[in-house]
């Protein structure tokens, strides 16, 4: 029996990572590592292309904002619907509008964009860096598991949604 076969109805025992502890444990990881190893990419680019600092800062808080939105509007289109968007819950109902139309993630995708944002606004290039291995270590070990056992709950009508949507904004 397959971890997926295992998942029924009632089963409160699903369990995926909560986004929340994980984006903290990022940030104070990567912050950890900027004290100890310091790497100024970031910085040093704005000098050597004489982009004023304020500005990299600026966009780097738009860009977290922006993801911070795409994170809380995949809430919201959840509560709308009725979901439970506590990860240790059975999934009940499956979410395809707001925007679950454009990304099968967007809760993740926010976070990463976020974190992304937060690593550019204050020079952080460590988080910047840890970014990119996070996302793939949770696209394997959260996303695609969540994907396996809503294929099984809802069938078709997953798999449908699986063809038309892209699993982030621009792959599938």
């Amino acid at each position: 029996m397959t971890r997926v076969d295992s998942f029924t109805d009632d089963e409160e025992g699903v369990m995926f990572p909560r986004l929340v502890p994980l984006a903290i444990v990022m940030v104070t990881l990567a912050g950890l590592l900027q004290w100890i190893v310091p790497v100024q990419i970031v910085s040093d680019i704005a000098f050597l292309e004489d982009i004023d600092p304020d500005r990299l800062v600026a966009f780097g808080a738009l860009v977290a904002v922006g993801g911070f939105a795409l994170s809380l509007a995949g809430y919201q289109a959840l509560r709308r619907q009725g979901a439970d968007v506590d990860p240790a819950e059975p999934v009940r109902v499956l979410v395809t509008d707001g925007v679950f139309r454009w990304t099968r993630n967007p809760i993740y995708l926010g976070m990463w964009i976020a974190l992304g944002g937060i690593g550019l606004a204050f020079a952080t290039d460590w988080l910047l860096i840890l970014v990119a291995p996070a996302s793939v270590i949770v696209n394997f070990a959260a996303v695609r598991p969540e994907e396996a056992y809503l294929a099984q709950k809802f069938g078709g009508l997953y798999r449908s949604y699986e063809r038309r949507v892209p699993r982030y904004f621009f792959m599938h």
